[in-house]
């Protein structure tokens, strides 16, 4: 695309079609503010836009993960069974009286180990990325399954667990900071970090990359260790925001994450997106879910709505490949 546009003169109407491309799903959160400020009077309060990105943390982390993944050219079906692994393991360690440091890292390891295997299994086993996550998405559901007996972990929680999530610093929820947290940590690795461009590069063309003198195998990888963690990570803030152990934590979140950075941008293959576009892909999301709410539409009638959003923004990536080319 760059290329394009440098054949152009500046203010022609080209450059100004794919400019408004690049910032289309922003331009879809300011329609969505101003829909929402119409149909209800609640949406514009302090708190319902606080409660928005509070509960957009947890899978706005995993898209963060995700977009990793997918920025290297992969796909990872697991990060719903992570979280969950993140969320029990983090509250059975909690509750058996470890320290609260030790059972957030503990989790989160147990995240990077899945991410791992999911790595080793893509490059060193030569998988496609959708069979060996989906694997892996299978068994983490049942390893959460076998670690709680199916059922939800009550008693024990410390109250130093759940101020994690649950806590305000300056009068803002702590789940709003992680969300900054996590995106501004992105934008950098991915923005200005030499691991960032391999990682693009990886995506664009892991023949090219591997020319290149890029560790194509280490690369793709790592973003699946990345993912692990993140969704682990979500997993914890998860139990900690509701105070227990709850074994179908993250059931769907792998459809959500996917939702969120397709919408924001993120070509599924490979080396195309940016942090900026999948933070705009969350605020779509979850904006769009808390207007539906606040509307009391159905959760199945929300999953509709979603679904479109999602054709029409791969349909509007189409279009926009179209007149690229």
């Amino acid at each position: 695309m760059h290329t394009i546009l440098s054949n152009k003169k500046p203010g022609s109407r080209v450059t100004n079609k794919f400019a408004f491309a690049e910032y289309m799903p922003l331009f879809v959160v300011l329609f969505l503010f101003i829909v929402g400020s119409l149909s209800s009077d609640r949406f514009i309060q302090v708190n319902n836009i606080l409660n928005i990105f509070q509960y957009a943390a947890e899978p706005a982390i995993i898209a963060i993960g995700m977009m990793f993944v997918v920025l290297g050219r992969g796909i990872d079906l697991s990060v719903g069974s992570v979280m969950g692994i993140g969320n029990v393991t983090a509250a059975l360690l909690v509750a058996a009286g470890y320290p609260v440091w030790l059972s957030i890292v503990g989790a989160i390891l147990f995240g990077a180990m899945i991410g791992l295997i999911n790595g080793i299994l893509v490059t060193r086993g030569k998988m496609e990325p959708i069979i060996a996550t989906l694997a892996t998405m299978i068994g983490a559901r049942s390893v959460i399954y076998f670690m709680t007996n199916g059922a939800p972990l009550f008693e024990g929680i410390p109250e130093e667990f759940k101020v994690i999530a649950q806590g305000y610093i300056f009068g803002v929820p702590n789940g709003v900071l992680f969300l900054v947290i996590a995106f501004a940590g992105a934008f950098i690795i991915l923005g200005h970090t030499r691991y960032g461009r391999h990682i693009y590069a990886v995506g664009g063309s892991e023949e090219t990359a591997g020319l290149f003198g890029i560790k194509v195998t280490w690369i793709k990888t790592s973003t699946y260790v990345i993912s692990g963690m993140l969704a682990a990570t979500a997993g914890v803030i998860g139990a900690s925001r509701l105070g227990i152990g709850d074994p179908n934590a993250g059931v769907g979140y792998e459809l959500i994450a996917i939702t969120m950075i397709v919408v924001g941008g993120v070509r599924l293959a490979g080396g195309v997106g940016t942090v900026f576009g999948v933070f705009s892909g969350v605020l779509i999301v979850s904006i769009l879910t808390n207007i539906l709410q606040l509307d009391n539409v159905s959760t199945h009638a929300q999953h509709i709505f979603l679904g479109v959003a999602l054709i029409g923004m791969m349909l509007f990536l189409s279009w926009k490949d179209v007149t690229e080319a």
